[in-house]
């Protein structure tokens, strides 16, 4: 629908949603879940802002980080992408946007990004100001290590850490524990994602774990994702959450298996689809501590 809708609009405005990834919400999703699976554990650990108030700020933060580091990425990757098959499309790529325009409306982005978590306090304003650092610096790690994914993770799980403050004022130890679990989560997400293209980025010199791992990836993926669920439960364990949130981990537990077991690292197309219904894993997550929570 997303893609519909974009193909749909101006062309002189296209090219910059395309930047933004609007086309592509699972990335928005991946990016947003995290800050809200921390709300509900965090609502019991103190009184910080307004949780609704939190819950809709974090949907704004995250869509525009997201898509201010994609267009960082597309500026930056932009020799890469023109020679993988699956990003040779991108507006940078193909020369639909100049590096000029394109820095100037990063800049726009990043702007406007960083007004927003005025609104949670200044502790989550400096928080989230380190973790734009870190996903500026992401690209950069494709270009000097195999494993940019474990970079990747936190940056991606970064809004647990911001909405966890916002609404309980300080980390605590359950905290901790979402933040690697989400990021395990994440890491684990990013693989599955870069085997769509390792036969390209073997060529063309993109390092990641896919390229690596090869086949063993399968394995690093388990183990991910088996962390996953234990530092989830740890934190919902230390967070209070009522009876009615286990069963519903176990749900979600059983995703993370349906994607270890239906994954072909071989196929793209199923490594898109299988990274694609990540957000659904989240989604249960979060119904499995709104569940704990009231019950």
């Amino acid at each position: 629908m997303a893609a519909r809708w974009v193909g749909r609009s101006p062309a002189a405005v296209r090219p910059y949603l395309q930047l933004m990834r609007v086309d592509r919400p699972v990335g928005t999703w991946l990016a947003v879940l995290p800050g809200w699976i921390a709300v509900v554990p965090a609502a019991g650990s103190g009184a910080g802002a307004n949780v609704p108030i939190t819950v809709v700020v974090l949907f704004v933060v995250g869509f525009l980080t997201r898509s201010a580091g994609c267009t960082i990425n597309d500026i930056l990757d932009r020799g890469f992408d023109a020679r993988v098959v699956r990003t040779s499309g991108r507006p940078l790529a193909v020369g639909v946007v100049d590096v000029r325009r394109a820095w100037l409306f990063f800049a726009g982005q990043l702007l406007v990004a960083i007004s927003i978590p005025l609104i949670l306090g200044p502790v989550a304003f400096l928080v989230m100001a380190l973790g734009w650092v870190a996903i500026a610096a992401y690209p950069f790690m494709k270009r000097i290590t195999d494993w940019p994914h474990v970079w990747l993770g936190p940056c991606m799980s970064w809004l647990a850490l911001v909405a966890w403050i916002a609404v309980a004022g300080s980390l605590d130890v359950a905290a901790v524990f979402l933040f690697v679990g989400l990021s395990c989560w994440a890491v684990g997400c990013d693989i599955v994602y870069a085997h769509q293209d390792k036969v390209s980025d073997a060529v063309v010199g993109v390092r990641s774990a896919a390229v690596r791992l090869g086949r063993r990836s399968v394995p690093v993926l388990i183990g991910l994702y088996g962390a996953t669920i234990v530092c989830l439960a740890v934190a919902a364990a230390r967070s209070g959450l009522g009876p009615a949130f286990w069963p519903l981990l176990a749900v979600a537990a059983g995703h993370l298996v349906w994607q270890s077991r239906v994954l072909d690292i071989d196929d793209p197309a199923c490594c898109q689809r299988v990274f694609a219904a990540n957000p659904q894993f989240g989604a249960l997550v979060l119904l499995a501590e709104i569940a704990g929570r009231l019950l």
